[in-house]
This record gives structure tokens, C-alpha cells and sequence, in this order.
């Protein structure tokens, strides 16, 4: 009859238990790759992760933020359902019969009306403790109040009591009963390396300290065991208070305690378990893994030989569609690549966590717009040794929290295949880049003029860009100068070798080869960290990293090809764009309930001999979720005050160096004190390093510049003090004009007008200013347009006309009357037009013409 409610009362513990399972998290995706998982190649450590020492301290510092994540409040409510139970000599019994809608009599069954029971589970502490060379110590106080729960019987004539009414009495467990307030538990979590499945990380629990029975054999004493003193049984009637007179004492609680207390540890485990086991279901087969097999049972997928469960993945898998962004700039709309990372390949416990990661990236297939490689080697390389080598500490946070290392190997092989994939291969047209069009390169290349410009229009052109290798990247120390803070060894060094720019016009409605430039390009890049966690890509200086440039298919046009070189800096600038969209600013993720704020990035694991490095190091305090992680940005003013201007006679392609047009802006950061340091973008690209401006005065200088045309300049602005507050990006136009309008006479003599035809790269024709000569007099003002008496001028010998843009550059022509050559019969002999050089620039607009022929009569009467 004993062991009946021994039973009993397990059964009440064990449904509790039962009902506080844990279910885990996801991990995020990218698009799912068709018709099963990753099959490319694989490396190990392509990504690493640290949780420095300090980073442990400040967790166990903060663990209501972190308990928090799966406990809001760090209180959880563990819900209890009302439980049809049949004990052995005792018959159907209900569980957790808490009573009906209104909490009143028990009704001895659960038939769905029963007042649901929640047990609150209150965290009062939570610390992790590292323990080398694999595991961590969780130890978790919690303090339990369950209350009464309530059990009575649905027979009310049980030969125990059958002269009295049915059985009812109640269980409770107070953890502040025995006079102690918490219990605790402490579980070993060993970490270790599948090196059947993968090399996936797998984990699992060593040891649970916590679930024995106060004073039993085994039990490590207070706090990590269960006091039978905790434990109430009370009779809630005469039947029940009867034999709970005869229960209620330490040995038999001892007793109960014990037969719970496995039960305990199985839920425990169950719940870890969830945690590190490949979950599978009707739509989640179990994976096939260098070929193991794996089988499905009660939703876990399990290792047939060895009855162990199949490591849960943990990272990211799927497809990266590249032509979805860079589409735009002539990249095939289906280039993508596979990739997958996953935690394993290493794991190492010390006083703080490092995990290692394995991964790979494969194209879907090769374009047809590159030739088919193979992939570099993907070299494993060691972890990196973040403590070794991170920046030195803050003042006042100490050593870094969280490091996060990219491999060399990875990122190369990233390059390598998104370049087979075609993402490179890029078509910039007037559509993409409005800049693109003759007029911009006849400036430089007199013949393309001649050989594209009909009516004084200037033709669509497209470059096509094809990178006959994949690039290469070289991980750096990352160093800057600490007074310019410009870069002294960049962080990263994509090196292009073998890209081929070929440039063709629209001549007679189809697209013709103009010239084919190919060259090597090394593309310096740093990172900014603006905020919190925000990354933003910025490239470095791009005069000197163009080298070893080869021309050829240019027999359309009149100039040495050898001097088209200088063209190359100017195409990357236009292809920078791309780039910008390729490398957009990104987010690193939440670690749990904590923001990462960023306080660093460098080369880390130098390999010898060099001046590279195996892994992109990031280093990173933990901050609240709600934490501000700049003090405040500044306000950004900026204004062009001068522009330095090449004449036109420099910027013809004669085998010299080109000048690159220079933008001086007055720039300010204001409501911030502090040593102000400006970031700038040109038309769309890529954001500059942070530099300083002695004076206000920034001078801004880019290869696109090479390009006539009304270009975009942004200025954002920070402190050094405070690098995260970034200011809002304000824009300045800059316009580029060197050439003077182009200008053409045409007669009609039927109207009697000389008409003229002006136009310029860059002004519209309604910003021109004429000013005009009639034969040998004086030039006017400059104004508007004016009509042209042919009549008129054709007396006084002809007109000579100057017009001039926005810039001041200005064109001239002249138009003189017909001669009557005696020998031609007395026919008048072809006008002369002379066309004085001139240094100016480019756009078309309308004509307004005003009369001129009073001007021309004015002179006449003069001169009589």
C-alpha cells in the first residue's frame, strides 16, 4: 500500500518534469540548394570563433541578460496538465486535478474544463565555467515554489478508505522550505570533434551534479541536491490525511526523492540531446554523410553502428544567388554559388572557448564569359591565436570579449568562384553608368571622335570587363598612419591579374570593337565599423595599382594604342559601382542577447616570410541589447571651394600620365568635440579610409574624374575619440569640364540665316553664353544666343562666334563670306570657317536666338 503512493507522488514529479522540455533554435539559412545538401569540397577552420576569458567573466557578469534569452524575466513557467494516472493497488487517479473554470471542487477527472497549473522556475543564478581541455561547467540556482498539486481518485470507494469518502491529497516542493532559498544544478558539457560524421562539433553531458537526495550516498550536499525537507505531502481529506500522516517523514521523502532523481537526469539529458542531435521528421530526411548512413528514430537521426546520434549541424547551408545584385552591371542573372560552414574541424577550452569552423563554396557552373579552372587548394590552416595577437586592450574594458577569424584560404576560394561563376564579368553601358558615351573618351582619342559623332551627337558605348583569372586576396597587418590615418599595409589586397576591358561604340546601329585594354589591377580594401556591428567595405588609393597594361583589336582607331593605358584607372572607377554593390555594408550577428560592438580588425597568423597573414581577424566587446554604442555622431558640413582643373591640351593621351581633376572641399564636423577625420564616396562607389583634413580642407581626387560630367562627392565625418558615431553622408556636386563646346555653321540661304550648332559634354544648352564678332569688329558681351543675318553678316565679311559653359572654357568659330574667284566663271568660292583651339568641356541644350542683323547695320554706319 506504500509503495502505491511512492508511486503516486513519482508520478506527480515525473509529469512535471515532463512538461518543461526544451526545444531548440534554428540556425539561418540562405536559399535552399536544390535537390539535396552541399557536394562541393570542404577545409577546416575556415571560420573561427573565440570567447575570450574576459568575455566568459563578462557573461557570468551579466547572466540575467543572458538568461533572459530563454527565461524572460529568468523566471520560467513550466506547465503542469491535469494527468489520468493509474497506480498499482490504488486505481485511475487524476493528476493536477486543480479543479474547474472557477478553481473550485475537484471534479476526480481531467476532461478539459481543469484550471491549467503553471510552476514557476525562478533563475537566481547562472555562471559558465571553462574547465580545459573540452568541457564547461554550467551551474544554474533556482528557486521553486510549486504550490499544492492536487491529485485525488475517480473511484470513491478504494478498499484503502471504503468507509470513508474517495482519496485526495496534494504534493508541493518549496526550495526555501527547508530554510535554504535556491537549489541548484550543475551540468559538464564535453565538447569533441566527430570525425566520422564530418568532423562536425559534437556535445554532450559528462556529468549533472544537482538531481541526488540531501544525505544520501553520492549527494554533493547544498546547494546541488534535493532536500527532502523541500517536500510537503498533505492529506485534503480524511482518507488522504490518513495516510499522509503515515508518509510524511525524511525517510520516506528520501525515498520518494531517490526513485525521482533519475528521472531528473533523463530530462535533463533529453533536453541537452535536442540540443545536439540531428533532428529529422516526415519532411526532414536524415543525411548520408561520406558515406555513413543515418536512420530516423522518434525524430532524431541515429548512427546505426554505433547507436549514437548524428551531431546536429550548426551553421548555415544554401545558395547565394550573385546575379540577383549584380545583374544590373552585365553580370549573368543566374551566376551563383553553393555554400555551407558548419561548427567542427576544432574546438579547444581553456579559460575561455574556441570553435572552429568547416566549410566550402562551389560555383553552380561555369559562365561562358570565363574559362573553366580549378579551384585552389583549400588549405587548412591553424586557429588563430586571438589572445596572442589582439589589439590592446581598453582602458576600461580590458582585453577583447569575442574574435572572429576568416581564413585566407576561404576568402581566396570564395574569389575563385564567384569568378567562374561569371558574378565579374561585368558590361557597364550609358544605361548602367549614364557617363558612358564618346563623347566622354573622343576628349582623349581625337579619332574616335570622327569615327563615332554624327551631327554632333555623341554615341552609346559599352565596356565589358572579363577577369581571365580569378582574384586573389592577400590578408595584411592592416597598420595606418597614426597622423594622416591613411593606410600604411592595407587589411586586404584583391590583385586582379589578366582583366581584359574591351570598349566598344555604337556606330551605324551596332556595337563595334574599339580597343581591348588588359591589365593587372590591385584593389587596396579596408573595413569601417560604424555603430555597433555595421561593417562597411572601403577601398584605398587606387593611383599606383594598376600595372603591366597590354592594348590590342585597336586598328579602328588613329592613336597608339600604347597610349591608351591611361584609360584603365578611369574604367575601374566607373566599374567601382559594381563593386559597392557586390561589397555592400553588412551586419554581424547578435551573440545570443548581446550586441557585438567592434573594436578592431588585423591580420592575424603571419605566415613566414611575408607579409600576409592566415586569418582576417575581428576583434569585439559584448554590450547589452539596449546599449548605445557610440556616445554621439557628429554634423557634417562640406562645401566645394575650388576645383583644380586640367587644361584640355594635358588630357589628350600622348603616352603621359593623365592628371586626375581634384575637388578641394571646406569640410567641418560639427556638435562634437574631438579630432575630426572625413570619409568620402564618389558617384555611388565605394567609401573612402577615415583620413584628417588639416585646416577644413579636404582634397578629393579619383579616377573617374578622368571623365567629363557632373559627378557626386559624399562626406560623412567622425572623432577619433569615438569612432563608432558616424555622421550622416552629406552630397556635393563636382562638375569636371576641360573642353570647350563644339560649334559647326550651317548656311541657309533660302532663310537668309547663318544657323550655328553648338554643344557641350556637360552644360546644357541653355547655360551657354554667346559673344560675337561681325567681321573685323570688336566681340560683344557674352549673353544669350542671337539669330544671324546671313545677309548681314555676309557684307562685313563674315561673323566669328565664341561660346562658353558653365566652366569658362570656350570655343570659337569663325564663318567668312564667299570670295568671287574671276576663275571660276564669277562664282563665289567656298566660305572659310577657322576653329581656333580652345580649352573647355561637354552636354547639349536648345538655341535662342536674338537679331543680329542691327548689330551688323550699327558697324556699317560707323564706319561711314
Amino acid at each position: 500500500m506504500r509503495h502505491s503512493f511512492v508511486a503516486l507522488v513519482i508520478s506527480v514529479l515525473w509529469v512535471v518534469g515532463c512538461s518543461s522540455g526544451g526545444s531548440g533554435g534554428g540556425c539561418a539559412s540562405l536559399a535552399p540548394i536544390p535537390n539535396g545538401r552541399y557536394a562541393g569540397p570542404k577545409s577546416d577552420n575556415v571560420v573561427n570563433v573565440r570567447l575570450s576569458p574576459n568575455g566568459v567573466n563578462y557573461l557570468n557578469n551579466n547572466w540575467q541578460t543572458l538568461v533572459d534569452a530563454f527565461a524572460p524575466g529568468r523566471t520560467l513557467n513550466i506547465p503542469v496538465a491535469c494527468t489520468m494516472y493509474n497506480a498499482p493497488l490504488v486505481g485511475d487517479l487524476a493528476i493536477a486535478d486543480q479543479g474547474g473554470p472557477s478553481g473550485g471542487q475537484l471534479d476526480h477527472t481531467c476532461d478539459g474544463r481543469d484550471v491549467p497549473l503553471s510552476v514557476p522556475v525562478v533563475i537566481e543564478s547562472f555562471s559558465l565555467i571553462p574547465r580545459a581541455p573540452d568541457t564547461i561547467d554550467g551551474d544554474i540556482r533556482v528557486s521553486i515554489n510549486t504550490g499544492k498539486i492536487y491529485i485525488d481518485s475517480v473511484d470513491q470507494k478504494l478498499f484503502e478508505c471504503a468507509w470513508l469518502s474517495g482519496l485526495k491529497i496534494s504534493v508541493a516542493y518549496n526550495t526555501a522550505a527547508s530554510g535554504s532559498p535556491q537549489n541548484g544544478i550543475k551540468a559538464s558539457i564535453k565538447f569533441s570533434i566527430n570525425q566520422k560524421w564530418d568532423k562536425m562539433l559534437s556535445f554532450d553531458v559528462t556529468n549533472l551534479d544537482g538531481t541526488g537526495v540531501c544525505g544520501a550516498s553520492g549527494a554533493s550536499g547544498q546547494p546541488y541536491c534535493f532536500d527532502p525537507s523541500d517536500l510537503s505531502l498533505n492529506g485534503e481529506n480524511n482518507c488522504g490525511s490518513i495516510y499522509m500522516g503515515i508518509l510524511d517523514w525524511n525517510p520516506i521523502k528520501t525515498f520518494i526523492l531517490q526513485q525521482i532523481s533519475p528521472m531528473v537526469q533523463s530530462q535533463v539529458k533529453t533536453a541537452v540531446a535536442a540540443q545536439s542531435c540531428w533532428a529529422c521528421d516526415a519532411t526532414t530526411p536524415c543525411p548520408t554523410i561520406n558515406g555513413n548512413v543515418s536512420t530516423c528514430q522518434n525524430k532524431v537521426c541515429m548512427d546505426p553502428a554505433t547507436s549514437t546520434c548524428v551531431p546536429r549541424f550548426l551553421g548555415v547551408e544554401g545558395r547565394l544567388g550573385l546575379g540577383a545584385f549584380l545583374g544590373s552591371f552585365g553580370a549573368p542573372a543566374d551566376a551563383a554559388m553553393d555554400l555551407t560552414v558548419f561548427a567542427g574541424s576544432s574546438v579547444k577550452v581553456d579559460t575561455g572557448i574556441s570553435l572552429g569552423t568547416r566549410g566550402g563554396l562551389q560555383a553552380v557552373k561555369v559562365a561562358p564569359c570565363v574559362v573553366a579552372q580549378a579551384p585552389p587548394a583549400m588549405t587548412a590552416v591553424s586557429p588563430p591565436d586571438f589572445d596572442g595577437e589582439a589589439p590592446p586592450p581598453d582602458p576600461t574594458r580590458g582585453q577583447y570579449h569575442a574574435g572572429v577569424g576568416i581564413s585566407s584560404p576561404f576568402i581566396n576560394m570564395a574569389m575563385h568562384e564567384a569568378q567562374q561563376s561569371g558574378a565579374l564579368c561585368l558590361s557597364l553601358t550609358t544605361a548602367t553608368v549614364g557617363l558612358v558615351n564618346t563623347g566622354l573618351f573622343k576628349t582623349f582619342l581625337p579619332s574616335l571622335g570622327k569615327l563615332a559623332t554624327r551631327d554632333l551627337k555623341d554615341a552609346p558605348m559599352m565596356i565589358v570587363l572579363r577577369p581571365a583569372r580569378p582574384p586573389a586576396v592577400t590578408v595584411g597587418l592592416g597598420t595606418y598612419d597614426p597622423v594622416t590615418k591613411k593606410p600604411l599595409k592595407p587589411l586586404l589586397l584583391i590583385e586582379m591579374q589578366d582583366l581584359s576591358i574591351d570598349f566598344y561604340a555604337q556606330i551605324d546601329d551596332r556595337y563595334a570593337r574599339l580597343f581591348t585594354l588588359t591589365a593587372d589591377i590591385s584593389l587596396p580594401l579596408s573595413l569601417i565599423f560604424e555603430g555597433c556591428d555595421k561593417v562597411t567595405p572601403a577601398i584605398g588609393d587606387l593611383k599606383s595599382l594598376i600595372t603591366n597594361i597590354r592594348t590590342a583589336n585597336s586598328e579602328m582607331l588613329a592613336e597608339d594604342p600604347k597610349v591608351l593605358a591611361d584609360l584603365v584607372p578611369a574604367v575601374v572607377g566607373l566599374a567601382e559601382p559594381a563593386l559597392a554593390g557586390a561589397l555592400k555594408p553588412f551586419q554581424l550577428p547578435s551573440l545570443g542577447q548581446f550586441k557585438l560592438q567592434i573594436s578592431g580588425a588585423k591580420g592575424v597568423g603571419n605566415i613566414a616570410g611575408t607579409e600576409a597573414y592566415n586569418h582576417l581577424g575581428i576583434f569585439a566587446y559584448l554590450l547589452p541589447a539596449n546599449a548605445t554604442c557610440a556616445v554621439s555622431a557628429p554634423i557634417t558640413q562640406a562645401r566645394l571651394v575650388r576645383s583644380v582643373m586640367p587644361v584640355a591640351e594635358e588630357m589628350r593621351l600622348r603616352g603621359k600620365k593623365l592628371r586626375w581633376p581634384e575637388a578641394v572641399l571646406n569640410v567641418e564636423a560639427l556638435s562634437k568635440p574631438g579630432s575630426p577625420e572625413f570619409s568620402t564616396k564618389v558617384d555611388d562607389g565605394l567609401w573612402s579610409d577615415f583620413i584628417a583634413a588639416p585646416g577644413g580642407e579636404l582634397v578629393v581626387s579619383h579616377p573617374v574624374f578622368l571623365l567629363q560630367g557632373v559627378h557626386k562627392i559624399e562626406v560623412r565625418a567622425r572623432v577619433a575619440e569615438d569612432p563608432h558615431g558616424i555622421s550622416n553622408p552629406v552630397s556635393v556636386g563636382f562638375t569636371v569640364d576641360w573642353e570647350p563646346p563644339e560649334l559647326r555653321f550651317t548656311v541657309d540661304r533660302d532663310a537668309d540665316r547663318l544657323v550655328l550648332a553648338a554643344h557641350d559634354q556637360v552644360s546644357p544648352l541653355t547655360s551657354l553664353q554667346y559673344a560675337y564678332a561681325v567681321g573685323k569688329g570688336a566681340f560683344s558681351d557674352f549673353g544669350p544666343e542671337r539669330p544671324i543675318s546671313l545677309s548681314a553678316v555676309e557684307a562685313q565679311g563674315g561673323v566669328t562666334v565664341r561660346v562658353k559653359d558653365e566652366l569658362g572654357n570656350v570655343g570659337e568659330l569663325a564663318w567668312r563670306a564667299p570670295t568671287i574667284d574671276p576663275r571660276a566663271g564669277g562664282q563665289p568660292a567656298a566660305s572659310v570657317v577657322d576653329a581656333p583651339a580652345a580649352a573647355g568641356c561637354s552636354t547639349a541644350g536648345g538655341l535662342e536666338l536674338f537679331a543680329l542683323t542691327a548689330l551688323a547695320g550699327l558697324l556699317r554706319r560707323r564706319r561711314r
